[in-house]
């Protein structure tokens, strides 16, 4: 932007002489837009502005589009371009329709005043990216319409002192070139305004390494306005976003300015207009050019500048944007960690939770497992100290079993002796009392051996056995306690099919405890009506073991609660025997059930046959 309005060469007559009215293209006809921009097209702000003009062109206007480019760049060099450069441009162009011609800052616009009629008089004429006051100096009979530029200094003034309200002093940085002295003039003026709060120093032209250095020093009472540096007074030439990247890298504190571009790029906040917005208004500015829709000398306002800060420099700077306007815009703020890593977090957050719940089912597993191991040992314990109570009811008749043939034994070697003494021994009479001997400590070693097996600790033990073996084994164990209360028991196997799963000696302490039970039942009968009957039967699915004794009965009452923890008919009984009976017979899938029988009473134990064997 240049400070004056430059009348044409060829004067006011020729600047104001108006040009034919154009030819109206239709909107789905090709056009050819030629632009001409009075600095280096290629700077951030004028691509931005540009591709957004693009955008919205091909959005708004279904025919094509032909750009046509072209660059005076009088904005960082200074000089006016020469007239050859309008005659060169002029045969560059000879034959080409140009339907319209966009101008780029005021620079352009004097150079296509003063050679309009040599340069395409036919075809409008339009601008953007030129001050409001120069735009208010155009001769309305030129013609042209455009969108000004309001740079809003004043407001990153104030941006600056609402971030930084403890400022005194106020650091300007420019460069030399005609663009720069446009800028610092602009800070120049805001800074009149609060003359009395800040102190304003201006750094023009000099070198940017010099000048990152002097920012690199200063402290958080001072405020930094970049204007722009195109040119250094060593004649070094620059593009502006790329110095303040230098500088904003150095600076102690943060720097403020006037153009988007610049966001991101080592400004902290600025008061700008949104080159998008812009891009967008000058698009439909030649659209309605092209379709004969604008009034010649149309000036449209440009967009509103607002505030825009980086959340990054901010934070670098310890600068909270509660202090800027509630409207403000905050770019490139860092995301924390749930919000970078949402999914993952969520991933991670359902990995962590299913993972403890594993874990704490595992726990819970092996607490239980431990539990159930700890019952599963009580159990063991409390099954071999019923058998030992078991055996403590049979130490009598145990005794008897075993004495019985241990005296038939010292009676035999007595005899012997004798023999032997007085010379009358006789071979087959030896060999017989040997027999003896021997059959009757085979007798006494058996018991001694079934009382073993019964009487041993051991774990369960799940295997194919018989039935009916099971119940021969333990008959053995009690006949001696039969015959010592006079109770005849008798022994009906015919369970053809008796094969079931399981510990054979669990199964012999259930007999036991119900014959013992049904022995004891008996014993106050008539000797005639001391009976006790030990059936074993099966079914398709099932052996079945019944004891049943011709005793006085249970009560019908008490037969709900016959198995029952410390329910007892008997005067001296604990009231487990039974319990552990039910235990050991549901532990082996079965099921065991009482009931009144005429006189005495029945218990029936019912067992799944095991599964059949594979054959090979």
């Amino acid at each position: 932007m240049t400070r004056a309005f430059a009348e044409p060469s060829g004067g006011p007559a020729r600047a104001a002489a108006r040009p034919s009215a154009p030819a109206v293209r239709a909107s789905t006809e090709t056009v050819q837009v030629l632009v001409i921009n009075g600095g280096d097209p290629y700077l951030p702000a004028f691509l931005a502005i540009d591709g957004a003009m693009r955008r919205a062109m091909a959005e708004r206007r279904p025919g094509p589009v032909v750009w046509l480019n072209e660059s005076i760049d009088t904005l960082r060099l200074g000089a006016a371009p020469s007239p050859i450069l309008a005659e060169l441009l002029a045969r560059k162009y000879a034959g080409v329709r140009i339907d319209a011609v966009l101008l780029v800052t005021e620079s352009a616009v004097d150079f296509y005043l003063q050679h309009r009629q040599q340069l395409w008089p036919q075809a409008p004429a339009l601008y953007h990216f030129v001050a409001p006051d120069y735009a208010a100096r155009l001769p309305a009979a030129a013609g042209l319409s455009g969108v000004p530029v309001h740079v809003d200094y004043a407001g990153a003034v104030r941006l600056a002192l609402a971030l930084q309200p403890h400022a005194r002093r106020a650091l300007v940085m420019a460069g030399v070139s005609p663009f720069d002295d446009v800028q610092a003039a602009g800070f120049r003026a805001a800074l009149d305004a609060e003359r009395k709060r800040l102190a304003a120093e201006f750094v023009v032209g000099e070198p940017l390494g010099a000048a990152a250095e002097r920012l690199a020093h200063l402290t958080d009472d001072t405020i930094v306005l970049y204007a722009s540096l195109f040119r250094d007074r060593d004649g070094n030439v620059y593009v502006p976003r790329a110095a303040l990247e230098t500088l904003g890298a150095r600076s102690a504190v943060p720097i403020y300015g006037v153009f988007e571009s610049q966001i991101g790029h080592g400004l902290t906040a600025g008061a700008i207009e949104s080159l998008a917005d812009r891009g967008a208004l000058v698009a439909d500015l030649v659209r309605r050019a092209l379709a004969g829709e604008l009034a010649p000398a149309t000036v449209e306002p440009p967009p509103a500048a607002r505030c825009v800060a980086d959340g990054r420099r901010l934070e670098r700077f310890g600068l909270t944007a509660r202090w800027l306007p509630a409207d403000c815009e905050i770019r490139f703020v860092e995301p924390g960690f749930f919000q970078r890593y949402a999914w993952q977090s969520v991933l991670v957050g359902l990995a962590f939770v299913a993972q403890s719940l594993l874990i704490a089912a595992l726990l819970l597993q092996r607490r239980r497992r431990a539990a159930e191991l700890s019952l599963q040992a009580q159990r063991v314990q409390l099954l071999h100290a019923s058998r030992l109570a078991v055996a403590g009811e049979l130490t009598a008749s145990i005794a008897h079993e075993i004495n019985q043939p241990l005296a038939a034994i010292l009676s035999n070697a007595e005899a012997a002796e004798l023999l032997l003494h007085d010379g009358r021994a006789d071979r087959d009479e030896l060999l017989a009392i040997l027999s003896d001997i021997r059959r009757d400590d085979l007798r006494a070693s058996e018991v001694i051996e079934r009382l073993r097996a019964l009487l041993a600790r051991h774990d369960t033990q799940r295997r194919r056995f018989d039935l009916n073996g099971a119940v021969e084994a333990a008959a053995a164990i009690l006949r001696a306690e039969a015959r010592r209360r006079h109770v005849a028991v008798d022994y009906d196997l015919r369970a053809r099919r008796a094969e079931v799963l399981g510990d054979p000696v669990q199964i012999q302490q259930v007999l036991i405890n119900l014959v013992l039970n049904a022995l004891e039942a008996s014993a106050e009968q008539p000797p005639a009506a001391r009976r006790v009957r030990v059936e074993t039967r099966d079914s398709a699915t099932a052996a079945t073991l019944t004891v049943r004794d011709f005793g006085a009965g249970i009560a019908a009452d008490d037969l709900v609660r016959v198995f029952d923890p410390l329910f007892s008919t008997k005067r001296s009984g604990m009231g487990l025997g039974l319990t552990i009976v039910r235990s050991i017979v549901e532990a082996h899938g079965g099921t065991i059930a009482a009931a009144a029988a005429g006189p005495g009473a029945e218990f029936r134990v019912v067992l799944p046959h095991a599964p059949q064997a594979d054959t090979p």
